[in-house]
């Protein structure tokens, strides 16, 4: 029973990857909504991220990330991602 107990526990230090990545994007995705959640944003006039599609969110991060776009915050944010995580959190936002 021991030896069963830590080989389920050695299995779960190796996340599916797929899981893991949408687990990564939900935590970044979470401190977007710091910021740009409904009630939030109505009173700051920043966008509702529920508001704009997959494709927009990702090409706004994109455009923050390299300077096409100008802000105080988010350029700065967008720059600590890769673009594929930008791409991920772009879709995870997108889907919720």
């Amino acid at each position: 029973m021991r030896r069963l107990r830590g080989i389920v526990c050695a299995l779960a230090l190796f996340p599916v990857p797929a899981v893991r990545g949408d687990l990564s994007a939900q935590a970044i995705a979470m401190n977007c909504l710091n910021c740009h959640a409904s009630g939030q944003a109505a009173v700051s006039r920043l966008p509702e991220l529920g508001r704009i599609s997959t494709a927009e969110l990702e090409q706004a991060l994109l455009a923050f990330k390299y300077d096409r776009r100008n802000a105080t915050l988010m350029p700065r944010l967008a720059k600590a991602y890769s673009d594929a995580e930008l791409a991920a959190v772009a879709a995870y936002l997108g889907r919720h």
